[in-house]
Formats: C-alpha cells, sequence, structure tokens
C-alpha cells in the first residue's frame, strides 16, 4: 500500500501526463491534415476504441464493472451516443478552427454541466458557480466575436455541441454512478469509428499516417483517460481540475511551437476570462484539498 504522501504524488503525475497527452490532440490533427476528417475520426475511433475495450475487459474480468460490463442503466445507449458524439464533433472542430478555440470553448464544461443538471435534474448551483458561470460565458462572448470575422464559427459551434455532449455524459453519470466510463468511452470510440467509416472516401492510408491514428488513440482517447481516472482516487477532485486546466494552454502552445498556429487575440483574451473563471471557482475546493497536506 502506497503511503498517503506516495499516494498523493503519484496522483499529481499521473493527472500531469495525462493533461499533457490530452492536449497534444491538435498535434495529432494537424499532422494528419492531408486525410479527410471521417478517415481521422475512423482511425482514432478504431484504434482508441479497441485499446479502450480491452482496459474495460481487463476490469470486467476483475469484477469492477458488474456482470452488465458496467452498462447496466437504461441510459447506457445513450451515453454511448453522446459519446460518439462528442468524439466526432472534436476532431472536426480542431478541423475547422484554431485550437485555442477549442479547448476555451470546452473549458467552460463544469459550467454547462451546472446548467444543465440545474434544467434536467433541478439541482440548484451555488452563486460562485452562477458569478464563475457569468465570467466565462464573457470570455467565449469575446472568442465568438473574433471568430465572425475570422470564418471560424462552424468550428466554434461544433465545439460547443462537443461540450454540450460532454456535460450530458457528466449530468447522467453522476445519476447512474453503476456505469463504468471505461466502457462507454470504449463503446462510443467504437460507434463514431462506426459511423466515420461509412462517409470516408475509400482512399488507401500509408503506414506512417496508420501509426500517427494509432498512436492518437492510444494517447488522447485510452491512455489520457485512464492515468485520469487513477489520479482522481488519490488527489481531491479540485486538484485534478486544477492541473487539467493546463490542457486550455498546452493544446494551443504545442501547434504554436511546432506549426506556427496563431490563436489570435480574442481567443487569447476569450481564454484569459475563461481560466480566470474556471480557477476562481475551484479556489475555495482547492484551499480546503491543501490543508491536510501540501500541493509539493
Amino acid at each position: 500500500m502506497l503511503g498517503e504522501a506516495a499516494a498523493r504524488r503519484r496522483g499529481l503525475i499521473l493527472a500531469g501526463v495525462a493533461t499533457v497527452l490530452w492536449s497534444s490532440a491538435g498535434v495529432f490533427v494537424r499532422l494528419l491534415d492531408h486525410l479527410d476528417v471521417w478517415t481521422v475520426q475512423a482511425g482514432r475511433g478504431a484504434f482508441g476504441g479497441l485499446f479502450m475495450l480491452l482496459a474495460a475487459i481487463f476490469e470486467w474480468r476483475r469484477g469492477r464493472l458488474g456482470p452488465r460490463f458496467g452498462l447496466g442503466s437504461k441510459l447506457a445507449p445513450l451515453i454511448v451516443l453522446l459519446a460518439a458524439g462528442a468524439m466526432t464533433g472534436y476532431v472536426a472542430a480542431l478541423r475547422l478552427t484554431t485550437v485555442a478555440e477549442v479547448m476555451v470553448i470546452y473549458a467552460t464544461l463544469p459550467f454547462v454541466a451546472a446548467g444543465l443538471a440545474f434544467a434536467l435534474a433541478g439541482e440548484r448551483a451555488p452563486p460562485r458557480t452562477l458569478a464563475a458561470a457569468g465570467l466565462a460565458l464573457a470570455g467565449v462572448v469575446v472568442m465568438v466575436g473574433g471568430g465572425v470575422t475570422g470564418g471560424h464559427l462552424a468550428g466554434q459551434a461544433l465545439s460547443f455541441a462537443m461540450t454540450i455532449c460532454f456535460a450530458l455524459m457528466v449530468v447522467a453519470q453522476r445519476r447512474h454512478r453503476d456505469m463504468s466510463l471505461t466502457s462507454i468511452n470504449a463503446l462510443g470510440a467504437l460507434t463514431s469509428a462506426i459511423v466515420a467509416f461509412s462517409f470516408a472516401p475509400r482512399e488507401p492510408v500509408d503506414v506512417v499516417d496508420l501509426l500517427t491514428l494509432a498512436l492518437f488513440g492510444l494517447a488522447t482517447l485510452c491512455l489520457a483517460f485512464l492515468m485520469f481516472m487513477e489520479a482522481a482516487k488519490h488527489i481531491p477532485a479540485a486538484e485534478s481540475a486544477l492541473i487539467n486546466m493546463a490542457e486550455v494552454v498546452l493544446g494551443p502552445l504545442w501547434v504554436f511551437l511546432f506549426f506556427a498556429e496563431d490563436p489570435g487575440w480574442p481567443a487569447v483574451g476569450g481564454g484569459a476570462l475563461v481560466l480566470l473563471a474556471v480557477l476562481w471557482r475551484i479556489a475555495p475546493d482547492l484551499v480546503g484539498a491543501t490543508r491536510g497536506g501540501s500541493l509539493t
């Protein structure tokens, strides 16, 4: 058994590595720009889904998923479809707008989830969450205003649709905790791959692209998720959320360094407001979590 300090350190490291892996999605999409979006999604979903399915089978054999493979809820098919839609929208959005804009809109996920939880389940959000959501909305408005002239509205719309799908998954998971997100994401990825393959042109994919797609799926759909879920067992949710915020910065940074992709000032300004909103919202929880021990 790990001691408390060692377990905390393990959680911080795993959450950090998971965030770096998630932030690499934009780099993979830019490396595969010469392929059509359906081929990219089919490859990413197929490889990522298969890797995730192996992880789910491993958990099931160890008795962690129950007799129904973690899919006991009647909502499971709907949530699988939401996962597939979110994964497909993510890749398409990265092709239609800058990585920075996609990351900024996705960073509003906690506030979108809070709004949907209120609308669908009557869960009232704390005043601090509502105030932070207003600030985050202002950031998105600043960014979208720049998208009107930059021609990125389609990508921004897909980013928001993807965020809504993820938020609905969060709300459903909270009400049906017996469901396994490993199984849900595995089946969602494979569903998105099947749908994308049906639209993809039947053009050959060379070995380098095939390996890139396999690494894309493994890193961003499987390893990042499994590491972050393991990290969540050892560190408070507030700290996980704080570390995950780095994705909003790292994602645009990688494509700027490797592809000189300029996010534009509206995305930078809007992103700063969204990050400030999220950080301000989780600050009290973060302070409470660190009273029991140092972040270092």
